[in-house]
């Protein structure tokens, strides 16, 4: 019943940020398989308030490339060792890049989850995770980027918030030290 809870928190979450997507293969270093496609519902960048710094720049211009298939595959998540599978992704629906990543995983031999999400955000959005973390307030992070923050946004989702060298990002995972170490991984690749 717990892991249940928990899958439905994720999958709650990944709606409602918009999860859906084209896909866009595997992370950088991966090897895995493309994801099938479904059709973008993002929302555009004139929609979100702008941008922090050229969003183009961050993750080398592909948001899948913030994390690799050995990052997901070391990430601690409730049911146990994962298997990275593949990428998915949320394109921005002005612009056509991808701003969402969606790391794919496999839990023995069930079907397969979402295990990790990195999200570019603009400075409102960034500016809106108090509002968002509805468990907690937001707490301050150090040492990742230049300004990070844990948002709890459901129960069994953890997201570190950052400000990086090319622009704001979020990484959401299940399990509270994978979130931070991720978003610490990805903010060194930005």
């Amino acid at each position: 019943m717990k892991r249940l809870v928990v899958l439905v928190a994720v999958a709650t979450s990944v709606l409602l940020a918009g999860c859906g997507g084209a896909g866009s293969g595997a992370p950088s270093g991966s090897g895995g398989p493309a994801a099938t496609g479904r059709p973008s519902a993002a929302p555009s960048a004139s929609d979100s308030g702008g941008t922090s710094g050229d969003s183009s720049a961050q993750f080398g211009g592909d948001v899948c490339s913030a994390l690799t298939k050995a990052d997901i595959e070391a990430a601690t998540y409730p049911q146990g060792s994962a298997t990275f599978s593949s990428t998915d992704t949320q394109e921005d629906a002005d612009t056509g890049r991808a701003v969402v990543c969606q790391y794919l995983v496999t839990f023995g031999g069930g079907p397969e989850v979402v295990g990790v999400v990195v999200s570019l955000l603009d400075d409102t959005e960034f500016g809106n995770r108090a509002e968002v973390s509805v468990l907690a307030p937001p707490e301050a992070l150090s040492g990742i980027g230049t300004e990070a923050y844990l948002v709890q946004p459901a129960p069994g989702l953890f997201e570190v918030w950052v400000t990086g060298a090319n622009g704001r990002f979020k990484v959401g995972a299940q399990a509270k030290d994978s979130a931070i170490a991720l978003a610490t991984l990805a903010a060194a690749r930005d």
